[in-house]
């Protein structure tokens, strides 16, 4: 069997936590500051994890809601997601409920809804394939070269590790915003087994997660330790006290 280094090892356990944003469940409420009746099919997002895939051509989304998703949505108009993204080599805009943002991917959960992406400072738009909707959960994918410009106007570049993104459920009237609706999200770029480079190459590691994990590792070990010995010093501490004494 392969020995992995610690720090590898170390890795693997902290992708869950580079990777995915988790969302309040029961958070959904109106759009507006003023709130409002919320739809009791709005979907509640509880989970988002970003990824820059396909050797950095292209980044997906995985959103986890807390029940299956009923698509098409037949009750009233359909319910939107829209990833918002903020581009840093782009005028950021604010509007309605989005904060800092200059790129939306949308889907509108209607019947084979090709999803969308809107450039907003540009007035551009383009289409993709619709999204993967499986249960609870939905996969929106889309080239990079559809949301960022090249390095070097080939397609193969398009510096997805620079934009920051969040999510915005709307039904209705009701939203669920992950987070404070600040586009704050990293993509976090997988290679083709699924994890991140640094787990299969010599780049500079993180150092900072081992640290932060040996702490907790040394904060367990000791409240484990203590623990241990509570019991016995405890057991000898009431009988030195009974020594002597009567009882009854």
């Amino acid at each position: 069997m392969r020995a992995y280094p610690a720090r590898n090892i170390v890795l693997l356990m902290s992708i869950p936590l580079l990777v995915a944003a988790s969302d309040p469940s029961g958070d959904v409420a109106g759009c507006g500051r003023g709130g409002g009746a919320v739809a009791a099919d709005t979907p509640d997002l509880i989970r988002a994890e970003g990824h820059i895939v396909e050797l950095g051509t292209s980044a997906r989304w995985t959103l986890t809601f807390a029940e299956a998703l009923v698509v098409p949505d037949t009750a009233g108009r359909p319910f939107r997601v829209d990833i918002a993204l903020r581009d840093p080599d782009v005028p950021a805009l604010s509007f309605a409920y989005y904060r800092n943002v200059n790129r939306l991917v949308r889907v509108d959960a209607t019947i084979d809804h090709e999803t969308e992406i809107y450039l907003l400072p540009e007035r551009g738009a383009n289409v993709f394939n619709p999204p993967v909707i499986e249960g609870n959960t939905m996969t929106i994918q889309v080239p990079g070269r559809t949301l960022s410009a090249d390095e070097d106007l080939t397609g193969t570049s398009p510096g997805l590790e620079a934009l920051r993104w969040t999510v915005i459920v709307r039904n209705e009237r009701a939203c669920d915003f992950l987070a404070d609706r600040q586009p704050t999200e990293r993509l976090v770029a997988l290679d083709e087994a699924g994890f991140p480079p640094a787990v299969r190459s010599h780049e500079p590691f993180p150092w900072w997660i081992l640290g932060g994990a040996v702490v907790l590792s040394l904060g367990a070990f000791v409240a484990a330790r203590r623990r241990r010995t509570r019991g016995p010093r405890l057991a000898r501490l009431l009988g030195r006290s009974g020594d002597g004494a009567e009882v009854g």
